[in-house]
C-alpha cells in the first residue's frame, strides 16, 4: 500500500519520534539513578525473605514427609503385591493415626484402581462386571423363544408362564432362573395380576441378589424397582415407600456391581419415586421409623456421592498419570512421590510409593487439614520483621493461610517477594508485602511512577490513536467488500428459484398448459424450486443466528440410515431435470445417535449441493453412509473441479471462495461448509476434506456414536 504524506504530516510524525526517543532516553537515566540507591538494602531484603520462603517450604513438606513415612512404614515392602485383606487392614491403621491422610487408593499388577477402606458405589471403570458378558444359554432354547413369542408377539401371557415355569423346573443355574422368574413376574404384570407378580419378584430379592442379566442389570434391582411402580400404581403407598428405601439403601450400601449409568439412572428414578409418593403422603402417616430411614438414607447418599466423586478423580484423572511416570522399581522401591493435579477448582495433592515393581500404594492429602490446621501453625511461629506480611496462595491466587493485608490510606502494602513451593507441590506460592516502605522507597517509587507513566501515555496515545485510525479504516473497507459481494450472492442465489417458479406460475395461471402430465410436472418443478429457495433461506438463517451466538441445536435419539435415505431420496429429485446421478450406499442399519436431525440434514443437504455445483461435465455424485465401533460417517464424493491445497484450509471460513471458483460462472455466497463445520462441531465431531484441483472432491463428516447430550 503506498502511503503519501504531506509536508504538515511528515513534520508532526517526526516531532513526535524525537520527543519519544528523548523521553524514553531521560527516563531511562533517571530511573536507573534512583535504583542505584536502592540497590544495597534491597539486595538485604530479598535475602531474608528467600530464607522465610524457604523455611516456609521446609516445614510443610517435613510435616507431609512425616505422615508418608509413617504411613508407608505400615507396608511390608519385602512381602511383595498386598491381599486385600492386609490393604484393608493398612488402611484402616492409617486412617486412625494420620490427620493429613484422606483417601487411600493401591493399583496393582492388573492396572485396577482400590479404595481399601472405601467400597465404591459402582464400578470404576464405567461398565457393569457383567456388562460383556453373553446372553443366558437358557435363551437360545426352542422352549424359551416359543415362550418369548408369546409374551411380546401373541401376548399370551399364560401360555408363555406356563413355558418359562417348565423351563424352570429343568435348570439349576442360577444366573437362567433369575432371567425366567423377571419373565414370569413381567407376563403376570402384564396380564394384570399383580399380586402375583410381586410375589415372584420377591422371590427373585429373595433368592437371586447376585446374578444379573446379560447387559449387566442385577435381577433383584429390577425386581424391587417394578414392585415399588406396581404398589405406587395400586395406591400402595405405605408398601411403595419401603419397597424404593429398600433400593435406595441397597444402592447407598454397594450391593451390586454396577457401571455409573446404572448407578444414576436408577438413583434418580428413586429419587423421582420417592418425592412423588412424598406430595401424596403425609410424611408422619409413613411412620417414625421409615421417616428415619429416608432422612439417614438422603444424608448417606450426600456424604458417600462427595466421596464418590474424589476417588472416581483420583481413580480416573490421577491414577493414570503415576502409572506413566512409573519409574525402575530398584531405584524407587521404598521412595516417596508426589503430583499435584488440579480437576475442577479443587487442586488434589497426592503422595505415592511403589511397593513393588508391578504395585503402587499412595494417598490424598487432606486439603483443607493442610490449609486449616497445618500452615496457620507454622506462619505463626516465623520471626518476620517489622511490616513484613506472608500469605501463602494458590495457583488462582486465592490466600490460604497468612495476615491479612491492612489497607492504609496513604499507601498500600506492596508485593515484595514471591517463590513457588519446590517443584510445585504443593501448588502454591509464598508471598512476602513490605507493608511499611521506607522514604527511599516512597521516593524512588513516585519517581519511577512519574517517568514510566509519561513515557507509557505518549506511546500509548500514538500507537493507540494510529493503529485505531488504520484498523478502523481497514475494518470498514473489509465489511464493505463482504457485504457486497455476499449481497450479490445470495441475491443470484434466490433470483434462480424465484424467476423459475415465477415464469410457470405465470403459465399455469393464463392456462397455456393443457396437459394434465405437464401441469404435474410443473407443480412438481414449483415444489422443488420453493423447498431449494426454502433451503438458501435456512441456510442464511442459520448463518445468521451462528454469528449471534444464538443457535441451538435440538438432540434427540435419531435413526441416520432412515435419515440418508430420504435426504438422498428428496435431492435426488431436486437435481433430476439437471441430469444428474446420486449413488448412495446406505447400510440397511446404521447406528443410531443423538443428533439435531434438522442440522444434520442441513448439513448433508449442503455438501450434495456443492458437489453438484461444482461438477462441471460430470453428472455423477456419490453418497456414502457407514459407522465402525466408535463413529458414524458420511460421505459426499465427486469428481468435479476439486479444491487447490492452498485453499483447503480456508474454505470453511465464513463468506471464503477461492480464486479460481469466484472468477467462474458458479455462484455461491461462501456460507454453506461453514455451516457444515459448525453442525459437526456442535454435534461433537469433525470434517475430513480430500481434494486434488481438477479431479474432485471428497467430504467426510464424522460422528461420534457414543456421545451423551
Amino acid at each position: 500500500m503506498n502511503l503519501k504524506l504531506d509536508w504538515q504530516k511528515r513534520a508532526i510524525i517526526l516531532f513526535a519520534a524525537i520527543v519519544l526517543i528523548f523521553s524514553v532516553i531521560l527516563t531511562v537515566f533517571a530511573i536507573r539513578e534512583a535504583e542505584r540507591d536502592k540497590l544495597v538494602k534491597q539486595t538485604e531484603i530479598n535475602q531474608e525473605q528467600e530464607r522465610i520462603a524457604a523455611s516456609i517450604n521446609n516445614q510443610v513438606m517435613g510435616t507431609i514427609r512425616e505422615a508418608e513415612e509413617r504411613s508407608f512404614k505400615l507396608l511390608n515392602l519385602s512381602q511383595g503385591q498386598l491381599n486385600e485383606s492386609q490393604l484393608t487392614d493398612v488402611a484402616s491403621r492409617i486412617e486412625e493415626n494420620e490427620d493429613l491422610v484422606d483417601e487411600i487408593f493401591y493399583v496393582g499388577r492388573s492396572g485396577q484402581v482400590t479404595f481399601p477402606s472405601f467400597k465404591p458405589l459402582y464400578n470404576l471403570n464405567g461398565e457393569s462386571a457383567y456388562s460383556k458378558k453373553g446372553p443366558v444359554r437358557i435363551e437360545e432354547n426352542n422352549l424359551f423363544k416359543s415362550a418369548e413369542a408369546a409374551e411380546y408377539k401373541t401376548r399370551n401371557y399364560s401360555f408363555a408362564i406356563s413355558n418359562y415355569r417348565q423351563l424352570m423346573r429343568s435348570t439349576s443355574d442360577k444366573t437362567s432362573r433369575a432371567l425366567l422368574l423377571n419373565r414370569i413376574a413381567r407376563c403376570y404384570k402384564l396380564s394384570g395380576n399383580l399380586d402375583r407378580s410381586i410375589q415372584t419378584y420377591k422371590q427373585i430379592v429373595s433368592d437371586y441378589q447376585e446374578e444379573s442379566s446379560s447387559d449387566g442389570i442385577p435381577f433383584a434391582l429390577i425386581a424391587l424397582y417394578q414392585m415399588g411402580t406396581m404398589y405406587s400404581d395400586r395406591d400402595k403407598d405405605w408398601e411403595g415407600i419401603e419397597t424404593y428405601l429398600e433400593l435406595y439403601k441397597n444402592l447407598l450400601g454397594t450391593q451390586w456391581s454396577i457401571s455409573r449409568a446404572q448407578f444414576y439412572f436408577y438413583l434418580k428414578k428413586v429419587r423421582d419415586e420417592l418425592d412423588s409418593l412424598r406430595q401424596r403422603v403425609n410424611i408422619e402417616n409413613i411412620g417414625e421409623d421409615s421417616a428415619d430411614r429416608w432422612t439417614e438414607l438422603e444424608q448417606t447418599e450426600r456424604e458417600k456421592l462427595e466421596r464418590m466423586a474424589a476417588i472416581e478423580k483420583i481413580a480416573q484423572r490421577v491414577a493414570p498419570l503415576i502409572v506413566t511416570e512409573q519409574t525402575d522399581s530398584e531405584d524407587s522401591s521404598g521412595t516417596s512421590f508426589h503430583l499435584s493435579q488440579k480437576i475442577g477448582n479443587k487442586p488434589i495433592l497426592i503422595s505415592y510409593t511403589y511397593p513393588d515393581s508391578q504395585s503402587m500404594f499412595g494417598f490424598s492429602i487432606d486439603y483443607q487439614y493442610l490449609t486449616n490446621e497445618i500452615l496457620p501453625s507454622i506462619l505463626a511461629k516465623l520471626s518476620l520483621r517489622e511490616g513484613f506480611i506472608v500469605q501463602i496462595a494458590d495457583e488462582e491466587d486465592k490466600v490460604m493461610a497468612g495476615e491479612e493485608i491492612p489497607r492504609q490510606k496513604s499507601a498500600n502494602p506492596q508485593l515484595s517477594y514471591s517463590r513457588n513451593f519446590e517443584k510445585n507441590f504443593p501448588p502454591w506460592t509464598v508471598k512476602i508485602y513490605q507493608a511499611l516502605p521506607s522514604a527511599a522507597e516512597r521516593q524512588f517509587s513516585l519517581r519511577r511512577n512519574i517517568y514510566v507513566l509519561s513515557v507509557v501515555v505518549v506511546i500509548v496515545a500514538i500507537l493507540f490513536g494510529g493503529i485505531l485510525a488504520i484498523r478502523s479504516t481497514a475494518k470498514e473497507l473489509r465489511l464493505a467488500k463482504l457485504k457486497s459481494e455476499f449481497v450479490s450472492t445470495v441475491s443470484h442465489e434466490f433470483r434462480t428459484p424465484l424467476t423459475s417458479i415465477r415464469y410457470l406460475a405465470e403459465l399455469l395461471q393464463r392456462g397455456r398448459v393443457k396437459e394434465e402430465s405437464k401441469k404435474q410436472h410443473y407443480y412438481e418443478s414449483i415444489t422443488h424450486e420453493s423447498e431449494r429457495l426454502s433451503w438458501l433461506i435456512e441456510n442464511i438463517l442459520d448463518f445468521s443466528k451462528i454469528e449471534a451466538g444464538m443457535k441451538e441445536y435440538e438432540f434427540e435419539e435419531t435413526d441416520v440410515a432412515e435419515m440418508c435415505r430420504d435426504i438422498v431420496s428428496r435431492f435426488q429429485e431436486q437435481v433430476a431435470l439437471q441430469d444428474f446421478t446420486i449413488e448412495s450406499e446406505i447400510p440397511e442399519e446404521l447406528p443410531k445417535i443423538f443428533a439435531d436431525r434438522e442440522a444434520l440434514s442441513r448439513a448433508l443437504f449442503n455438501l450434495l449441493d456443492n458437489s453438484v455445483k461444482y461438477s462441471e461435465d460430470s453428472r455423477k455424485i456419490k453418497f456414502r453412509a457407514w459407522s465402525d465401533q466408535e463413529n458414524i460417517y458420511f460421505c459426499v464424493e465427486d469428481q468435479g473441479i476439486g479444491i487447490g491445497k492452498d485453499d483447503q484450509d480456508r474454505v470453511f471460513e465464513k463468506f471464503y471462495r477461492s480464486g479460481d471458483i469466484q472468477n467462474s460462472t458458479v455462484k455461491g455466497s461462501g456460507i454453506g461448509l461453514t455451516l457444515v463445520s459448525h453442525i459437526a462441531k456442535a454435534h461433537g465431531g469433525e470434517v475430513i476434506l480430500e481434494s486434488e484441483w481438477g479431479k474432485g472432491t471428497e467430504i467426510t463428516i464424522q460422528l461420534p456414536i457414543d456421545r451423551k447430550i
